[in-house]
């Protein structure tokens, strides 16, 4: 298909311009390329618009529920494109399920279907059909084909980035996730690789403030679909971390990264939940009642910002505001200032990998251990936090640039500056908040 890139990636990639249909934009990126990539993988128009038409007449919004529910009434039938998150329930001894499109009606699934496709446990794309059953007055699933690539090899993975020089790797990889590269300046490039890192390292919190439209969920929204996207509205540990009432996990247990998008407006009024998030972001755990959970989502907290010195506190909830002990648990302060505002020049319409491969990519790399880092680029007086934070940064950006784990000493050098400086501007902040607890952090 390409020749400039490894044969293991030839029947991954995908140009980029196809998605750029208006019909896509509603739609999850990494659902629209795995169809491109299936059913149009040379742009065919045709092609392309038998997918638009699928989409169009199978991808339904939660507002279109009424029409979907009396299809089945009328007609007891209905195919949907959705993510089936199916649960368990241990004392009616069967499996059922919400779709989002259908809200909050619960759907019957078939005893066999997780053994089949054990990935609808913790949610899985595909297409749905549905069927109503006018004696029990229920809709179940009676076929589900999932929207599954063949299982990548890492090793294989690893092997054609060895292949590819870093400029080259680096100009792929964020036209993969649906950027132009080839005008960035280095620095950008890589702060974009920090939008992506919660997606390759697990339990990295993440702060970024910044003005508005620089797409600051565009990738993590648009690359994985085991990222979830809060905006706003009211948190809760029931919606979080787990509804004791229905004994079933929030969306902290069962995703890899929970951005928290317009943090301004979310409302934080249970001090149980913040003090349940704080040791959470800590350690990886969690209590719900008599019971410890453990889980490793990234959480990335998003909001808006008039200018780029505005103190961090002025732009956050106040439960979170003046809050040391939540802020200091922040990995890193990612820079939003020095984003751009997303255009149409900003998108690719080059080749890059398809987003559901390069998402299974990212997960895969998630296990993969942290490479040792070079003890002399650390400051002085470091705090154990302090250390953690620059490693689990710095591990992050080594595992989406040098998977192989051959990172040349002076980009190392370049990378764990990087991660130290966002670890300085969250003790920056601490400082101006607290400054006899938290000193002034040298910058050299």
């Amino acid at each position: 298909m390409n020749s400039a890139y490894p044969p293991a990636f030839q029947s991954r990639l995908l140009a980029k311009h196809l998605t750029r249909q208006r019909i896509f934009h509603r739609i999850p990126r990494y659902v629209v390329e795995y169809l491109l990539a299936k059913f149009a993988p040379t742009g065919d128009p045709a092609a392309v618009e038998r997918v638009q038409r699928l989409l169009q007449d199978h991808y339904l919004t939660i507002d279109q529920r009424e029409y979907v529910k009396d299809q089945l009434l009328r007609t007891g039938r209905f195919v949907l494109i959705d993510e089936l998150r199916v649960t368990v329930d241990l004392q009616q001894r069967e499996h059922s399920a919400h779709l989002q499109s259908l809200g909050k009606i619960r759907v019957n699934v078939p005893f066999d279907l997780p053994a089949r496709s054990p990935a609808v446990l913790h949610g899985s794309w595909g297409t749905i059909t549905l069927a109503y059953d006018s004696a029990r007055g229920q809709a179940q699933v009676t076929d589900f084909q999932p929207f599954q690539v063949s299982a990548p090899r890492l090793d294989e993975f690893v092997e054609a980035r060895r292949a590819m020089t870093e400029d080259r790797w680096l100009t792929l990889l964020l036209r993969s996730v649906g950027l132009e590269p080839q005008s960035m300046p280095r620095r950008l490039r890589l702060l974009y690789l920090l939008r992506l890192a919660p997606l390759v390292e697990g339990n990295l919190n993440l702060m970024e403030l910044g003005p508005r439209q620089t797409g600051k969920t565009f990738l993590l929204r648009n690359t994985s679909p085991d990222a979830f996207v809060i905006s706003g509205g009211k948190a809760t540990p029931a919606a979080l971390l787990y509804n004791q009432a229905t004994r079933t996990p929030g969306v902290i247990p069962t995703h890899k990264a929970v951005l928290f998008d317009e943090i301004a407006h979310t409302s934080w009024t249970d001090p149980a939940l913040l003090s349940s998030l704080k040791d959470y972001m800590e350690s990886g755990q969690f209590s719900r009642g008599d019971q410890t959970f453990q889980a490793d989502a990234s959480l990335i907290f998003m909001g808006n910002a008039d200018h780029a010195q505005q103190p961090l506190h002025a732009a956050l909830p106040r439960a979170l505001a003046r809050d040391t002990a939540f802020l200091d648990r922040l990995h890193g302060l990612i820079p939003g200032f020095e984003f751009p505002k997303l255009t149409d020049q900003h998108l690719t319409s080059e080749f890059g990998l398809v987003t559901d491969y390069l998402a299974e990519i990212f997960s895969a790399l998630r296990g993969e251990p942290t490479q040792p880092l070079l003890p002399h680029l650390f400051p002085a007086d470091l705090t154990t936090r302090d250390r953690r934070s620059i490693e689990k940064l710095t591990s992050a950006l080594l595992k989406l640039l040098y998977p192989a784990g051959d990172c040349p000493e002076a980009v190392m050098v370049e990378l764990q500056r990087l991660a130290t400086e966002l670890r300085q501007r969250v003790q920056h902040e601490l400082h101006l908040l607290n400054p006899l607890e938290f000193p002034k952090v040298n910058s050299g």
